[in-house]
């Protein structure tokens, strides 16, 4: 079946500027292809192919199987219609009166709206949560409002495209998910959309395919558990994340720990963290950030701090999950403690398995920094692991409040490491 929209090795731009080149992408009636890629990388120009508003000076853009260029306007509009970032909203027309406006693409120079016309755009400003709007002048409308009629505008238009560029940029949590639900129920039916994304989140959830954009070409496409990977995040957007699941829609989820150009050049010495449970995320990032080169000991696969150590490139000891440390990692744990500059203790609780990192951790205790009290509520080891804190404590290691407190002692235990104080 030949796809709804096409690019075939299309150069896109404007008079003198070519924006992206050699793009190759094909969108099918009932799926939705999400673009996605940094500021200013050609994903709305991909876009504004297919309505005339920028140039394809080679290559070919295809609708239905025949080349843009072999459309009227009148045509084209039939058969695509967009929903742009912003909305002019420059005349007082009544927001009935915008969505109508859609219908104009299948009427003839003089022909008048007929009652059907109006039938269909009550039920497009039904469905997009607009029609208690019907009276109101456009001009006094807020953005997310107008951002809603500008998509009962483009439905009515009865498109079997659609393009959307950042159409929800401007609604609110409810009416985004809203109108996103209404998107994908579209493309269920057979419609085909090409949408492009900012929120990473949303456009793994509702999308089929994504497409990358980065500095004029289209990179990889696929799946979105395909594409959206630690390592696709860092060489385009410049930020090292966590990639996951989300346990509620099983879509994919990003969550940024940092933008590589936050992260202080200088090196400050080594920080060996001892986490677990998403007690050493905060550290390592935080000792990343400035400029520290930051190790972890052991860590169990899946665990939120081994995913965290994954995006940072933080060298750890690998564990199974729910698995123990054994003597070889206690071993390496330990070499690295003695490595260190200094070692930080998260807030970890401590049971039969994690005990042997917490024994290994410490075995340099004047450059040894807890995070929090140890009491009871932590200790699951019949008192072995409180044993081996305060003997900790008692030859030298600190015991501090929080993060940020911690992240100090860092500072001022590798200032006095480095004068040989």
């Amino acid at each position: 079946m030949k796809p709804r929209l096409a690019y075939r090795d299309a150069t896109i731009g404007y008079p003198g500027t070519a924006v992206v080149k050699r793009v190759t992408l094909d969108i099918a009636a009932g799926e939705v292809v999400g673009l996605i890629g940094p500021n200013g990388a050609g994903k709305s120009t991909i876009l504004r192919a297919v309505t005339g508003a920028a140039r394809v000076s080679a290559g070919e853009v295809e609708l239905d199987g025949r080349p843009l260029s072999r459309y009227s306007v009148r045509e084209r509009a039939r058969v695509a219609a967009v929903v742009p970032q912003s909305v002019s909203a420059a005349f007082s027309f009544t927001a009935r009166e915008f969505v109508l406006m859609g219908r104009h693409p299948h009427l003839s120079r003089l022909q008048q709206l007929s009652s059907a016309d109006e039938s269909l755009a009550h039920s497009v400003m039904e469905h997009t949560d607009t029609l208690r709007l019907a009276d109101e002048a456009v001009d006094t409308l807020s953005g997310g409002d107008l951002q809603r009629l500008a998509l009962a505008q483009a439905l009515a238009q009865q498109p079997s495209v659609l393009l959307l560029d950042e159409a929800t940029s401007h609604l609110d949590l409810n009416h985004r998910l809203q109108v996103l639900d209404l998107i994908r129920d579209l493309a269920d039916s057979g419609m085909a959309v090409l949408a492009v994304f900012h929120d990473l989140d949303l456009a793994a959830r509702y999308s089929d395919r994504l497409a990358v954009v980065d500095a004029g070409r289209l990179g990889p496409s696929g799946p979105p558990h395909d594409v959206l990977t630690g390592t696709l995040l860092a060489r385009v957007f410049r930020v090292r994340a966590v990639v996951g699941t989300d346990p509620v829609t099983g879509s994919v989820t990003v969550t940024p720990v940092l933008r590589e150009e936050a992260v202080e050049q200088s090196y400050r010495g080594r920080v060996l963290v001892v986490g677990g449970s998403g007690t050493g995320a905060p550290l390592m990032r935080g000792l990343f950030l400035a400029g520290y080169d930051v190790r972890a000991a052991a860590l169990s696969v899946g665990d939120i701090d081994q995913a965290v150590a994954e995006a940072l490139g933080v060298a750890y000891v690998k564990i199974a999950a729910f698995g123990t440390v054994d003597q070889a990692a206690a071993r390496r744990i330990e070499e690295e403690s003695r490595a260190a500059d200094v070692v930080i203790v998260g807030e970890i609780p401590v049971g039969g398995a994690n005990l042997g990192n917490l024994a290994a951790a410490t075995a340099a205790p004047e450059r040894t920094v807890f995070v929090g009290a140890f009491g009871p509520g932590r200790d699951f080891t019949d008192g072995k692991a409180s044993a081996l804190v305060a003997d900790a404590l008692a030859r030298g290691a600190r015991q501090v409040a929080d993060v940020e407190a911690a992240l100090a002692a860092a500072a001022e235990i590798s200032r006095a490491a480095g004068s040989g104080a």
